[in-house]
């Protein structure tokens, strides 16, 4: 007897549905609006709409009934604590949903990209996170909660960290930097004395990621202050990781899958950071490690873990048959 699966990757700016049958067959797709509650006003409420309006239609146009799922996974953006999990899982449950997992979305990763199913995955995006799987199905996460829990990583990061490398270059005695022009010709401005006045008309201390393309132009130019900024949030990022690989087990196996995803990662224009990131990880464990980037939509994870818990397993040919199916579908 068919059975089906749903899979969800909920974001803060988009969400990716999806609806399987447990022949890995993609049934329906659809991608919705933000699912974190972190974004919303009214905060949980906000999810439970979207979730609830998006739902009804992946029902309504695929001819199943939400009593037809027998398994689903939410990996959702803004999950970062017992209370906040708690909160989405009473939503989704009173959504209808009977047999289902909710976890913060950085561990999609894992199951999206590692064919074991487990490892840890480094997030480097808008934002940063990290989240661990050990063979025994334990899970970590570090970060994701701000800079004084060890985030020190994404665009927003080092858009903030660009600015103030400028700013101590001209107020605090810091090291001469390219930065500052191309800082200054991103701002359209020319006189020292502009720069604090336009970061507060413009806002940007809420925005600091629009400055985060500057370190790997500066770096590209050889300019060593953007290189060790590079380098440095490389290092920040992967203490996590390595955290993560100490607080879990992973002492039974030989080499460790780590997974990159996130914008940082794959459009960093200049290797130094990512380079890093490798480099501190492979110097501090003692076994092999796999570095993967992620090619594939982090909802994958979602459909695969969903598929795996119904069947107790996976094996590699049908793992494969279920990201061809949805590699088909166009996301954005």
């Amino acid at each position: 007897m068919r059975q089906y699966v749903v899979g969800v990757d909920g974001g803060g700016t988009k969400t990716h549905y999806t609806l399987f049958d447990s022949n890995g067959n993609l049934v329906y797709f659809l991608e919705g609006g933000p699912a974190n509650h972190e974004v919303y006003g009214n905060g949980y409420e906000g999810t439970r709409y979207e979730l609830k309006t998006s739902f009804q239609k992946i029902f309504r146009e695929s001819g199943l009934n939400i009593e037809d799922i027998n398994f689903s996974i939410f990996g959702m953006a803004g999950i970062d604590v017992q209370s906040q999990k708690d909160m989405v899982t009473k939503v989704i449950a009173e959504l209808g949903f009977k047999d289902f997992e909710v976890m913060n979305d950085a561990f999609l990763g894992i199951k999206a990209a590692s064919s074991h199913g487990y490892g840890v995955c480094s997030i480097n995006g808008t934002g940063t996170c990290c989240a661990g799987i050990d063979p025994q199905g334990s899970r970590i996460q570090v970060g994701g909660t701000g800079y004084f829990f060890g985030d020190e990583g994404g665009a927003t990061h080092l858009g903030g960290m660009a600015f103030r490398c400028v700013y101590d270059y001209l107020y605090r005695c810091g090291q001469p930097t390219l930065m500052k022009k191309l800082l200054f010709d991103f701002l359209r401005i020319n006189k020292d004395d502009d720069l604090v006045e336009i970061i507060y008309q413009k806002n940007f201390c809420n925005n600091w990621v629009d400055f985060s393309r500057i370190p790997f132009e500066a770096a590209n130019l050889g300019d060593e202050v953007a290189l060790e900024l590079l380098q440095s949030t490389g290092r920040k990022s992967a203490k996590s990781v390595l955290g993560a690989i100490r607080y879990l087990n992973f002492e039974s196996i030989a080499e460790i899958d780590i997974i990159l995803a996130g914008s940082v990662y794959v459009k960093g224009e200049n290797p130094a950071l990512v380079e890093a990131f490798r480099q501190e990880i492979s110097s501090n464990i003692s076994q092999k490690v796999r570095f993967t980037v992620l090619q594939v939509p982090p909802v994958t994870g979602a459909v695969l873990w969903a598929l795996e818990s119904l069947a107790k397993g996976m094996d590699q040919n049908f793992r494969e048959q279920v990201i061809l199916n949805l590699s088909k579908v166009q996301l954005n």
